[in-house]
């Protein structure tokens, strides 16, 4: 059933379900990253660094920003088609959103590879 949904006769259902995935991956993430710090409760900024510096945390919280411009940029994808009818003004309004999005993904794996 569900890959009858996945080819190309539901051409949307690829999108749709991309987007309620990112949210369950950005969601696990969120309820852990609490839990951690409920239990480790960092104070001071060497327990901070402490906190953020393994790799694994590292390479989660990447995933998470990923998942987050994916998302980011499903939605704002569907809210241009549902209202800007100017294809040439959506064409140039997604451009600007596919620029910042990559620009914040790099400056994201800059801040997280530079600790």
């Amino acid at each position: 059933m569900l890959i009858q949904l996945l080819t190309n006769k539901y051409p949307g259902m690829r999108l749709w379900l991309s987007q309620r995935l990112t949210a369950v991956v950005m969601a696990v993430y969120i309820v852990l990253l609490l839990v951690a710090l409920l239990i480790i409760q960092p104070a001071d900024y060497a327990a901070w660094h402490a906190f953020v510096s393994p790799i694994w945390f590292r390479l989660a919280t990447l995933l998470f920003f990923m998942c987050l411009f994916m998302h980011a940029w499903l939605g704002v994808a569907d809210v241009l088609k549902d209202y800007v009818f100017n294809k040439v003004l959506r064409a140039y309004l997604q451009m600007a959103v596919d620029v910042a999005l990559m620009l914040y993904l790099f400056w994201i794996i800059y801040i997280l590879w530079n600790v």
